[in-house]
């Protein structure tokens, strides 16, 4: 038997598991709580093997301590975190404190909910594929060995903005056609094909 807790501030999600879950033999939901502050009592007590833990439960909790501090004190429990949230230096972030899972809360994860937990208690790594795909794009631009110029950061700053080709030329008093090749080194750089993919990795990646 699988042993679940989940640590949720939305009713309807536990609501939803103990639904689909109570027709599954080998998968039991053993705990259940909407408080953060609540999290380690209810591990101590019911001894689940995983945990289901929504990422910004309270604003208070502070999640990452909270793994890091789970993983030394139950290293047995494979902890998977809930979120609304995709930033992909903060998922890195708790992959390396040893979370094994990811879960987005629009990916249709409660319809699977059954083989993600057989697959977590086995040690397997679970991550919505919005998580994959975002992790995907940071790492590539983290192997990059072509870092971007103050200069291209300036113009996407600028383009962050909406502004056009000749209003970031007119703001940087170069010629329209160097604010060009600007981007069409910036693109090569990030081996991106347009001025939107280029925004969407640098601002995952914290760069603007």
């Amino acid at each position: 038997m699988i042993r679940v807790a989940v640590v949720d501030d939305h009713p309807h999600v536990a609501i939803a598991l103990n639904t689909l879950l109570d027709e599954v033999p080998d998968i039991r939901i053993v705990g259940e709580s909407r408080r953060g502050s609540e999290l380690f009592s209810l591990v101590r007590q019911m001894h689940p093997d995983i945990l289901l833990l929504d990422l910004f439960i309270e604003a208070e909790f502070d999640a990452l301590s909270a793994v890091g501090v789970l993983r030394t004190d139950f290293p047995q429990l494979k902890i998977c975190l809930l979120s609304a949230f995709l930033k992909p230096t903060m998922v890195h972030k708790f992959l390396q404190a040893g979370v094994h899972g990811y879960i987005l809360k629009d990916d249709d994860y409660v319809s699977k909910i059954d083989t993600i937990i057989r697959d977590l208690y086995n040690g397997e790594i679970y991550l919505s594929p919005q998580v994959y795909v975002a992790l995907a794009k940071a790492t590539r631009v983290e192997r990059s060995d072509q870092t971007l110029t103050e200069r291209e950061l300036e113009i996407l700053r600028l383009a962050q903005r909406g502004l056009p080709n000749p209003q970031i030329a007119q703001s940087l008093h170069i010629a329209p056609g160097t604010v060009r090749n600007h981007l069409s080194a910036i693109y090569r750089k990030l081996d991106v094909h347009s001025r939107h993919e280029a925004l969407q990795i640098v601002e995952e990646r914290g760069l603007i």
